[in-house]
């Protein structure tokens, strides 16, 4: 994984480090997004998702989430957890964004 979040040109607009999102200048826990937002996924043995469209997504604690659900995580996923694999990328990607 390498713990980086995409934007839809595929340039980094996130570094994930030690629980916390370096974005810009500062350090985030968690942060948000209002859809429609579009997720293009790569997981773990390259292959590649799009998923969406969301109303909302949060991205906390190592995982996507929507407001019901666990999407996959970003990180390890945690022992138990039932949920989809762990990706290696994430981009999030709005309605008029190619795939």
């Amino acid at each position: 994984m390498d713990a980086t979040l995409r934007g839809p040109d595929n340039a980094i607009a996130a570094r994930y480090s030690k629980g916390s999102w370096l974005l810009g200048h500062g350090q985030h826990r968690a942060f948000e997004c209002e859809g429609p937002v579009y997720l293009r996924v790569t997981g773990s043995d390259g292959s590649r998702q799009h998923l969406g469209p969301y109303d909302f997504v949060k991205a906390t604690d190592g995982a996507i989430f929507t407001r019901t659900s666990c999407l996959g995580y970003y990180t390890t996923q945690p022992e138990g957890a039932e949920s989809p694999e762990v990706w290696r990328e994430v981009a999030l990607l709005s309605e008029g964004t190619p795939a």
